[in-house]
């Protein structure tokens, strides 16, 4: 069953690319449109006119999720045609746009927004990142969010990993152990 086609009024976050670096413009063309809308971003000293400056940039290239219905973003997709979706390729012939369920999403802000600039972006079906234990931060910044409890490279550090349904890993930097409430196997 395909979930977005069972209630095209339904608000989902929706994985999408915007071809060629210009998910910046996207954005601005989807604030304009009142669309909610998510980049990642890091801030890193570039030199413009001959000074360093700190800038914002997006963590990872073409990549932007878009809260809103799926008739919505079809009538803006018309309109800005370097939008794409992320298809779910697993199911064949029939793929279908790349859902982000709330929780998840959610949690990815919450992790990008509190670590901005202490994070590694990992691609989905990286061959260091190791499956283990589904966690959930107790206090601090990240207090209630859930991922999985790794060691990501030749670190020796565990981090906090929050998966986005097939499209990239977010790692933390390291997390205390007395805060990490272990939640099972992912």
């Amino acid at each position: 069953m395909d979930i977005v086609k069972k209630d095209e009024n339904r608000i989902l976050w929706f994985a999408m690319r915007a071809t060629y670096r210009r998910e910046l413009v996207a954005k601005r063309l989807l604030d304009e449109s009142r669309i909610e809308n998510y980049i990642p971003m890091l801030q890193k000293i570039m030199t413009v006119a001959g000074k360093k400056k700190k800038v914002l940039v997006p963590a990872v290239h073409n990549l932007i999720f878009v809260h809103t219905s799926q008739e919505t973003i079809q009538a803006f997709k018309k309109q800005v045609p370097y939008l794409q979706y992320m298809m779910d390729k697993s199911r064949g012939e029939k793929s279908s746009p790349i859902i982000i369920p709330d929780k998840e999403m959610e949690n990815f802000m919450r992790v990008v927004q509190t670590c901005q600039n202490d994070l590694e972006y990992l691609p989905v079906g990286d061959k260091d990142f190791p499956e283990g234990a589904r966690v959930r931060i107790n206090g601090g910044q990240l207090d209630g969010v859930e991922g999985v409890l790794a060691r990501t490279g030749k670190s020796r550090d565990k981090k906090l990993v929050v998966k986005l349904n097939g499209i990239i890993l977010v790692a933390t930097a390291s997390i205390s152990p007395d805060s990490v409430e272990i939640l099972g196997k992912d």
